[in-house]
């Protein structure tokens, strides 16, 4: 804000001079104070000019007038932690979804693309937010790969790398999710160097699933601040207790929401620590049910009253950012982000306002976004070290013929935690046979970066279907993003990885003799389409998942069984991961 824009807003406050927009007739939801009562806004430039009793302020000294009577005025919403690359969207296309949600700033985690594409990645992402009308906070990676040694990534972002970009670029808002707590516990010095470096930005962000205790007090000790994985009340009110940021997550797979705000039903606990976040959210989920009015609706619905539940997604989350001077709440000299809803139970949105302009009204977006652009090297990342056949999908055994017991992965149903469960598998000619009619099937995650071509196998059990032959396949495969692929028999899985290298990365399933796919060219993890034609893919492909299984987002859970951060068993490229050893383990129990 420079000297004239200065005087100007304060002339436009005192009435000296012409408002931008002056907006009447609606109740003001103050999150400050925890009221609703009916005021008039006034806007100069990306400013709140004042925030008036009804008809204190003269309509013919303002440019524009809205009438909004009988609806209501709300800060923008505000995202706590997102993956853009869990929606596939790229930053414009994601705007066009989120925006008519009430959504105005989105903190962004971009370690998926951290991890597929390098800093390179993270560079082309800042570009690609630029000048859009929702503002993204990105923070840099801190944990790419997620787990050293467990796994191969086409990167690392070590902590020089990190020195450097807060160095270089100022664009960087904070660290991201410190997902190594391990690291954090047993004092690594390469981890706790990133936590030191991340607190010269504005955050550094947590991810501490199941820490408690004094575990979780030495994690807090180390500065970092928040926390998106509490699936309990319990977890979440010791993190509360704690002085962490919590954030109440509802994903497209994690749906943790309703569980943890069973911790406030009947207690007078105070949530001015507890924000909203998504983290996962894929893309039908958002444009069929929305984005944080999802959330808005969802603690209403659980007893959270309106005033609060708003809280949630707008003040607490920029006092988190340290915005709160900025953003948050609608107040003279904040920045004009403002959303107008037809109820606080719907959360229907009217018409969104950003930095002072109407950019959603009438049910459509009221401006144009530029087109992103997309290099060669960021969409052709699927380099194998050696053609796919079926006899890579065999996990090998020197044991005789016969049957033994074999750890299984056991996926959950909305749940990114898996359970390790134990299964007799027989083992004939060398290697260790799935059961598919007892929904024990092969999984096999291939390194796709050429980095030293591993394969790994396992199996999996819980997708409860029942359709063969099958597979599914995808290059969204957390947080490294290798190929990982799933079936009943190893010459469908062949055939699925092999389109989704020809499609350049996305989402496969072969089902009987029928194939669907979902090309994600951007990483590996994003589409490079309108979102309109990504709708339509799938669509076409959960409609056949519908068909086969009532397991929901089957392919949304594969691709977080490679993730070794998150208990109780993974496999990834180099072996089968004990997440609570953090350490590899043998797939025969012996």
């Amino acid at each position: 804000m420079n000297m004239s824009f200065l005087k100007g807003l304060i002339s436009c406050a005192r009435g000296e001079i012409r408002s931008d927009l002056l907006i009447q007739g609606g109740t003001l939801v103050n999150v400050i104070t925890k009221e609703l009562y009916e005021a008039d806004i006034s806007i100069y430039g990306n400013r709140i000019a004042n925030v008036s009793e009804p008809n204190l302020l003269d309509p013919e000294n303002s440019n524009k007038v809205i009438n909004i009577e009988g609806k209501f005025l709300s800060p923008g919403l505000i995202e706590s932690h997102l993956h853009i690359e869990s929606t596939m969207l790229p930053p414009a296309e994601f705007a066009k979804v989120v925006i008519p949600r009430g959504t105005t700033t989105v903190l962004l985690d971009p370690h998926e693309i951290g991890n597929a594409l390098g800093v390179r990645g993270l560079q082309l992402l800042l570009n690609q937010s630029e000048n859009l009308p929702l503002r993204f906070l990105i923070e840099i990676p801190s944990c790419v790969p997620a787990a050293p040694g467990l796994e191969t990534s086409a990167h690392i972002i070590d902590s020089g790398t990190i020195k450097e970009l807060i160095e270089k670029e100022p664009r960087f808002f904070g660290l991201g999710e410190v997902m190594n707590y391990p690291g954090v516990l047993f004092r690594d010095d390469e981890v706790l160097t990133k936590v030191l470096l991340g607190s010269k930005l504005n955050i550094v962000n947590g991810h501490s699933p199941g820490v408690s205790g004094k575990d979780l007090d030495a994690y807090i000790s180390a500065g970092i601040e928040s926390d998106h994985e509490s699936t309990t009340t319990k977890e979440f009110q010791e993190k509360l207790r704690k002085g962490m940021r919590v954030m109440a997550r509802e994903g497209s797979l994690a749906k943790d929401l309703r569980n943890v705000l069973q911790a406030v039903k009947g207690t007078n606990l105070d949530l001015r620590n507890c924000l909203l976040a998504s983290d996962d959210r894929n893309f039908i989920d958002l444009y069929a049910n929305g984005h944080l009015d999802t959330q808005l609706r969802i603690a209403v619905d659980e007893g959270i009253p309106p005033v609060t539940a708003i809280q949630m997604a707008t003040i607490n989350t920029a006092t988190y950012l340290g915005l709160e001077k900025k953003i948050g709440s609608i107040a003279p000299g904040k920045i004009a982000d403002i959303i107008i809803f037809d109820n606080l139970q719907s959360f229907s949105v009217d018409s969104v306002i950003y930095e002072g302009k109407v950019i959603y009204t009438n049910n459509k977006l009221t401006m144009s976004f530029p087109e992103p652009e997309f290099p060669p090297w960021a969409i052709d990342t699927i380099q194998l070290k050696q053609p796919i056949t079926s006899d890579v999908f065999r996990a090998s055994t020197s044991l005789s013929d016969g049957t033994y017991p074999v750890r299984v992965i056991g996926a959950l149903p909305h749940s990114v935690i898996t359970e390790a469960l134990k299964a007799h598998l027989e083992v004939k000619s060398g290697w260790i046979h799935p059961k598919p009619a007892e929904d024990i099937f092969s999984l096999a995650v291939i390194e796709r970066y050429g980095v030293n071509g591993n394969i790994a196998n396992g199996f999996i059990k819980g997708f409860r279907i029942s359709t063969f032959p099958f597979a599914m396949a995808t290059t969204v495969a957390h947080d490294c993003h290798n190929i990982i692929v799933a079936g009943t028999d190893h010459q469908t899985m062949t055939e699925a990885v092999n389109l989704l290298q020809e499609i350049k990365g996305g989402y496969v399933a072969i089902v009987e003799d029928k194939k669907f796919k979902v090309p994600l060219p951007y990483a590996g993890l994003m589409s490079i389409e309108p979102y309109q034609v990504l709708q339509d893919q799938l669509m076409n492909l959960n409609k056949i998942f519908n068909v086969i299984t009532d397991f929901e987002e089957p392919l949304m859970a594969l691709s977080f069984m490679a993730l070794p951060v998150i208990p109780h068993l993974k496999l990834t490229d180099k072996g089968l991961v004990d997440v609570d050893k953090f350490t590899f383990t043998d797939l025969i129990i012996t």
